[in-house]
């Protein structure tokens, strides 16, 4: 099955989340305010994303650098997705020279710094669900 995303799949992230396809990246707006926007693909059928949340990026980015951000709004500050929380709304990224590793939450629109990393390495490892335990594994 093929589909399109959105703006396009440049510098987006999809990711299972809630038992749907999650899509989240920035666009610009019609008034050349970049957001941070996150569609649901609900009907695998249609191939429809449906917009599930929008916030403006100089919301999360509050307090990153101020020349990075309004020279080229998000894409100037070296920006890496993570994850989409499997269970929650919940997005985990890397921003500011991929040194700083931060969460947003959708439901409050708070983010949270979790860790300042050395040297931008990632300490981290995407969650991956254990299958193992499936009969429909089992040969």
């Amino acid at each position: 099955m093929s589909f399109s995303v959105p703006g396009g799949l440049v510098d987006g992230f999809i990711q299972r989340s809630q038992g749907r396809l999650h899509y989240a990246n920035f666009q610009r707006g019609g008034d050349s305010v970049i957001r941070l926007v996150v569609y649901v693909l609900n009907d695998y059928q249609s191939r429809k994303w449906i917009l599930k949340h929008s916030i403006e990026a100089s919301h999360i980015f509050r307090g990153m650098d101020a020349y990075l951000l309004g020279r080229f709004g998000w894409a100037a500050m070296d920006f890496g997705w993570i994850a989409i929380h499997p269970e929650c709304n919940t997005i985990f990224f890397t921003a500011g020279c991929y040194t700083t590793f931060m969460c947003y939450n959708m439901d409050l629109r708070q983010v949270k710094v979790i860790s300042n990393l050395e040297d931008g390495q990632p300490p981290y490892l995407p969650y991956v669900p254990l299958y193992a335990e499936l009969q429909s594994l089992q040969i």
